[in-house]
């Protein structure tokens, strides 16, 4: 008691043991750091400004160039052989399958090309059908040297033409 008798003595409550141990202050100290850190990048996160985006630009459409391109080499099929024919059709349907879906096939084989659009669901099996037996019989004129006839050279242009077409409509299944 103390000397008014009113109140005891109050001594000292001790501490924990755990509370003197220096690796339990440095994990107080550190969890106290992350916090802190933490509570500056949320603040710094909130309080960005939001960008708003400027909506994608739309791209010109391309399909009547494709066509005005096979309308020429259709013009100029009688002064070319068909190795000269084949390589033109492949590239200008090359050229227009990296534009139209974005495939990057201008330094791919047949194979590769194809085995890259069986994986991609943007074109449908018909296409992907249609186009492995048009770049197939490119193939075989480029580089095996096989003869075309005037139907088969024919048949060509009006294949790629029709793909064309078909990738400018809605019904074509792939606009």
């Amino acid at each position: 008691m103390n000397r008014t008798g009113l109140v005891d003595d109050l001594t000292l409550v001790p501490l924990p043991p755990w509370w003197q141990s220096p690796w339990s202050i440095a994990a107080f100290v550190l969890v106290l750091v992350v916090l802190a850190v933490a509570a500056w990048m949320l603040r710094r996160l909130l309080s960005r400004k939001v960008v708003l985006m400027d909506p994608a630009p739309t791209r010109p459409d391309l399909h009547p160039e494709f066509l005005r391109r096979l309308a020429e080499l259709r013009a100029r099929r009688a002064h070319l052989s068909d190795y000269d024919l084949a390589i033109a059709c492949s590239d200008i349907l090359r050229d227009y399958l990296e534009w139209r879906f974005q495939f990057s096939v201008r330094f791919q084989t047949t194979r590769e090309f194809l085995g890259s659009a069986r994986e991609n669901t943007v074109l449908s099996e018909v296409q992907r059908e249609k186009l492995g037996t048009y770049l197939g019989f490119c193939d075989g004129v480029k580089f095996a040297r096989r003869s075309a006839s005037r139907p088969e050279s024919d048949n060509l242009l009006d294949s790629a033409e029709t793909f064309i077409r078909q990738g400018a409509t809605p019904e074509g299944g792939v606009a």
